[in-house]
């Protein structure tokens, strides 16, 4: 049986992410302070047990930070690559904790956007998950209504609820890691109400890419394995838009979590029909490199005991 293996060139740790764990690690060298991450420093939880390993822990509540305050002089606090909501971030120097930002550049950029374009009580539309804390941050800076829509049906919905929003055009922004097919079909909508919409382009470009090789790897697949955490969103929507060109789309975290089975099954089907059998394989932001390639080590494994 022949069969190819396919890496995305994309995949793995982004440039925030990379960046966030460059950070923490450089500060476990320079520092004998007890470190602590403002929730999980990126979504992937085989890489928060490595952190806990070499002593970086993770603050799941402001009642874990409220409990460190009287021994803030022996701790740095780090702000995850999601970022941490204004009020948070103010009340954080108000008590006088030592504070590194790790907050993606990119993250940032959009907590500005939204700052400095409702400071004259425009509304903000966010699309996102309401439930992640990126979108948390995001909505914290807006000085007037915010709303967050997961897409154009919830967006419609809400323009249909608040058309008398008033004088004021509200502005558009999304999640870094949202879906660009949904963030288009939300500024159509939005646009058909409001033409002066403000609408910024905030979706990271690495995940646009990322979103664009996957479709086009899916495509001609016959498996796609999507690498990476339950709680990533990135990871999610890789996942979601390979299902739209791939019937056998598997996520998971870790080697050990290859499908094997229905490796041997799928792959048989291929070989009887003497077509060459493809794995495409990607991953989230959030993924380190050694994980994706002991995935794509187990795969080829499998496959090449297949051939013998």
């Amino acid at each position: 049986m022949n069969y190819t293996i396919e890496v995305a060139e994309s995949c793995g740790f982004c440039f925030g992410v990379r960046r966030a764990v460059e950070m923490v690690y450089d500060l476990r060298h320079k520092t004998a302070k007890r470190i602590y991450v403002i929730g999980e420093l990126i979504h992937n939880g085989i890489f928060i047990e490595r952190l806990k390993k070499d002593g970086i822990f993770c603050l799941e509540s402001e009642a874990e930070i409220d409990a460190l305050l009287p021994q803030k002089a022996e701790i740095v606090l780090v702000v995850r690559t999601h970022g941490v909501t204004k009020q948070l971030s103010e009340r954080l120097a108000a008590d006088g904790f030592e504070v590194v930002d790790a907050t993606c550049p990119f993250v940032r950029r959009i907590h500005k956007i939204v700052e400095e374009n409702t400071r004259d009580g425009s509304p903000v539309v966010i699309v996102g998950d309401k439930n992640h804390p990126e979108v948390a941050g995001i909505e914290s800076y807006a000085h007037g209504k915010a709303v967050v829509c997961s897409d154009e049906a919830e967006c419609a919905a809400f323009m249909r609820k608040e058309c008398h929003i008033g004088e004021k055009s509200p502005i558009l922004v999304s999640q870094t890691t949202g879906n660009h097919e949904k963030y288009v079909n939300c500024q159509k909508v939005l646009k058909k109400d409001y033409t002066s919409a403000r609408i910024f382009d905030t979706i990271c470009s690495v995940t646009e890419n990322r979103q664009n090789e996957v479709k086009q790897m899916a495509s001609r697949a016959n498996v796609m394995c999507v690498i990476g955490g339950a709680k990533s969103s990135n990871t999610r929507k890789l996942y979601e838009i390979a299902r739209q060109f791939c019937k056998n789309v598997y996520l998971f975290e870790k080697a050990a979590d290859v499908p094997e089975e229905d490796f041997r099954l799928l792959a048989g089907d291929a070989g009887n029909g003497h077509q060459t059998f493809t794995v495409g394989i990607t991953a989230g932001a959030s993924t380190p490199d050694d994980i994706i390639e002991e995935v794509k080590v187990r795969i080829d494994g499998i496959l090449k005991h297949l051939s013998d």
